[in-house]
């Protein structure tokens, strides 16, 4: 079980709260009230667990050269004149969507088809810049494919 802490307590112990977190790598659960419960977990090990979550990306080359790329776990896809400027307009949906995720997560968490993107926007979430977003995306290879 993971260890409980009230809300109050946690305010006043959050240094010796944190260092348990933090140096011991144990989770905490901090509960306000009766019904109101958070998780902290260290940043590194969310990755860790939102690993099992990969963006695999579904790349399809059009009749008129361009390049599909669609990653159907988040419902997205784009075309471009090539895979670069594909993967780069995946990425630039996949930050805009994850920050338009989070800032309205009651409504996303609490729709039935958008609900299971929380991991995979985490992920996304986590991410500081533009090539650790891309990095996280698994596109086949293909021959005769761009990078």
């Amino acid at each position: 079980m993971l260890p409980e802490v009230q809300f109050s307590e946690a305010r006043r112990q959050f240094s010796a709260l944190y260092d348990s977190i933090y140096n011991a790598l144990r989770p905490a659960v901090v509960r306000r009230g009766r019904d109101e419960e958070v998780l902290l977990l260290r940043k590194d090990l969310l990755r860790s667990v939102l690993e099992r979550f990969p963006l695999r990306v579904e790349l399809l080359r059009e009749d008129d050269g361009s390049v599909t790329l669609a990653l159907d776990q988040l419902e997205l896809v784009v075309n471009a004149g090539s895979l670069d400027e594909a993967v780069k307009e995946l990425v630039e949906e996949l930050r805009t969507y994850a920050q338009d995720y989070l800032e309205r997560a009651s409504l996303f968490v609490n729709a039935p088809n958008r609900r299971p993107h929380l991991p995979y926007v985490l992920r996304i979430a986590l991410c500081r810049n533009e090539e650790e977003v891309k990095a996280l995306l698994e596109i086949p290879c293909l021959q005769g494919s761009e990078s």
